[in-house]
């Protein structure tokens, strides 16, 4: 991230994994068979709460500078709220990921309710 010039190493790599891992881990967090908008909504929340985490961390491995930001803990400190600024910068490209996966998500949900009515009223 200090390196002045844009590769595909050092922005799009990054970029590239955060938004797979915000596109697969709800998929993979909600239950198949959940018929609940709120159990939904509440693995997106988890989710997003994991990527501003997730995304600091990718960008401080990729991060050309060392991990212990200084001898001190003011030090380390300041670099760690460095990554986590970035993190919330990258909101940009992985939160509109995630909405469209709520939206599928949502949408399947309410196909399986719809489903289930039909096999009621049968």
């Amino acid at each position: 991230m200090n390196d002045p010039t844009f590769t595909f190493a050092n922005i799009g790599l990054p970029l590239l994994i955060i938004g797979a891992v915000a596109a697969v881990l709800p998929w993979v967090m909600v239950p198949r068979d959940t018929r609940s908008q709120r159990r939904v909504a509440g693995v997106v929340v988890a989710t997003a709460l994991f990527m501003v985490v997730f995304s600091a961390m990718i960008f401080s491995v990729f991060d050309k500078r060392s991990f212990l930001g200084g001898e001190t803990l003011p030090g380390q400190g300041v670099l760690a709220w460095m990554y986590v600024r970035a993190s919330l910068g990258a909101v940009v490209a992985w939160g509109p990921v995630l909405l469209f996966v709520w939206l599928g998500l949502a949408q399947r949900v309410e196909r399986l309710k719809g489903e289930d009515m039909v096999r009621e009223n049968k």
